[in-house]
């Protein structure tokens, strides 16, 4: 995709469209949405802001982690200051005109279950609760930090 392909194709996903090419602000379900593109760098970015923390909770925090793992999919939460985002990002020229409606989507949707599920759709793509406690019980021993070494 180019920025051409991208202004031509953002009034189909987005209403209330407005803005300059390479950044455009619309809405989709009725979530506000900014569309930054870059063809020089080569990416698009997608975000929709969710909203302000009034404090960084070491708790909330690890739980938007946990959530970019296993149920954020492509949109991400993201931090600007105090300023809570959902965010896709992507290369540009790779992106294909059909998926950007979908990573929209997503976008939107995490926005929209940020409090409750905390997901991007309804696939939970990660560990099982065995699993995640294996996971979190590995650490590195002398072995395995010669292995990297040597790699």
């Amino acid at each position: 995709m180019n920025l051409k392909t991208l202004e031509a194709l953002l009034p189909s996903l987005l209403t209330e469209i407005d803005g300059r090419p390479g950044f455009w602000r619309g809405n989709r379900a009725e979530v506000q949405v900014y569309v930054l593109s870059d063809e020089e760098h080569n990416r698009i970015r997608v975000m929709a802001p969710i909203g302000e923390l009034r404090e960084l909770d070491p708790e909330f925090l690890a739980l938007l982690l946990r959530s970019n793992f296993d149920r954020a999919l492509d949109a991400k939460f993201a931090l600007r200051g105090n300023e809570l985002w959902s965010v896709f990002v992507h290369p540009l020229s790779t992106l294909l005109s059909d998926d950007l409606g979908l990573f929209l989507d997503q976008v939107v949707t995490l926005v929209k279950n940020t409090g409750t599920t905390y997901a991007s759709t309804e696939l939970v793509f990660g560990l099982e609760d065995d699993d995640e406690e294996s996971l979190g019980q590995y650490e590195a021993g002398p072995e395995d930090e010669e292995e990297e070494e040597e790699t």
